[in-house]
């Protein structure tokens, strides 16, 4: 299973990363949305988990871009912000999943089986 893993802060990014390379995932990790949406466009993955909060683009305009590109892949999105609206937009992007920070590596590898 590939996966593309979205995130501003470098440390969760690279302890997600981390843990799905342990568990035999393949993983694209990047700070960037841009950098995620052009490698989407290059190559297929199973599975997005994405930040809301990130500079420049923010998780929920990634979240839509993406959909664009390919309406059946599934997203998880993570987030500090436990803001009802935020979390409703973002399922009515078409969000699979919601994890809220600080995350628990081990709930969000459950997710990331129950989706693949």
């Amino acid at each position: 299973m590939k996966i593309i893993v979205v995130d501003d802060d470098v440390i969760m990014l690279q302890a997600i990363k981390t843990m799905l390379t342990k568990n035999g995932y393949e993983v694209f990790a990047t700070t960037d949305a841009q950098d995620a949406l052009d490698t989407i466009e290059e190559e297929e993955y199973n599975l997005i988990i994405s930040d809301i909060m990130m500079p420049y683009v923010s998780g929920i305009e990634l979240l839509s871009s993406i959909k664009k590109i390919n309406k059946n892949i599934p997203i998880i999105i993570i987030s500090a912000l436990d803001q009802q609206e935020v979390i409703l937009t973002a399922f009515e992007e078409g969000a699979e999943d919601f994890v809220k920070k600080p995350l628990n590596l081990e709930e969000l590898l459950l997710r990331v089986k129950r989706i693949g």
